[in-house]
């Protein structure tokens, strides 16, 4: 063998080794998704909640191996719109979302609606229209974000619902939007008891599933497997007790 050849043949193989590598790198599944208690919690970096059960088991069932990571909801939104093979949950549909992703399953529901310090009663909302003369805190491209820019309110977007709860929190919000079932949930990250926040009234037209969704660029054997896999435990009481837990009666007005 020359010796330029013997030289080079280790190279070649790194770089082979290298590019197969990156290639499959790109194939590989990346699940994204938020900080958004009970329903992704992260308890000692492990990444759980009613939601996450969810997704694991189907990406098991359909034999997806994947990472899932949590990011601020912006980013992660970004993310599953513009990488090849990004699952994102959990995601709302609306009309101009569902274009952009395959839908695969619902992960969760949820009844949106304000909220605001107990220790704020001069707060009264009895129609959507008088929410306008309060500062409402809501998380950037987050289906609460998109309801209230459309109706022209004025908002503060914020990266996620943790930042929306700390502007809450220090006073300089008067109102974010979240599900009664969550609050609780959401106090104890502070350290705080569920009675320091208040639900005042649900939004009906944010009464919406979240969905386990893909890139467009997810092949279509993973989607049909993931979407079996959903199929197969779609009457289950394992899944409807994680899917939605039991709501009480709620003061609700329509838009």
């Amino acid at each position: 063998m020359p010796p330029l050849l013997r030289t080079s043949l280790p190279l070649l193989c790194f770089l082979c080794a290298l590019l197969s590598f990156n290639s499959a790198a790109d194939d590989a599944v990346q699940v994204v998704t938020e900080l958004s208690p009970p329903n992704q919690i992260l308890i000692n970096d492990n990444i759980g909640g009613s939601s996450t059960d969810i997704v694991r088991h189907v990406l098991s069932e359909a034999n997806v191996d994947a990472d899932i990571n949590i990011y601020p909801w912006a980013r992660a939104f970004y993310l599953a719109k513009k990488q090849a093979n990004t699952l994102i949950y959990s995601l709302a549909k609306t009309p101009e979302r569902e274009p952009l992703f395959h839908w695969l399953g619902k992960v969760a529901y949820f009844r949106l609606g304000f909220v605001s310090l107990a220790s704020s009663k001069h707060i009264n909302i009895k129609q959507l229209e008088d929410a306008r003369a309060y500062r409402i805190a809501v998380q950037r491209d987050d289906i609460s974000a998109l309801f209230f820019v459309k109706r022209g309110f004025t908002v503060l977007q914020t990266t996620d619902i943790k930042h929306s709860y700390r502007l809450l929190l220090s006073g300089k919000v008067d109102l974010i939007i979240d599900d009664p079932n969550y609050v609780g949930a959401m106090a104890q990250q502070f350290n705080l008891p569920a009675s320091h926040l208040r639900f005042i009234s649900a939004i009906e037209e944010l009464s919406v599933y979240g969905y386990l969704a893909a890139n467009k660029d997810l092949d279509a054997t993973t989607v049909a497997n993931i979407k079996e896999a959903f199929a197969a435990i779609e009457d289950t009481p394992w899944y409807q007790q994680k899917l939605r837990n039991p709501y009480h009666e709620l003061q609700t007005f329509n838009d």
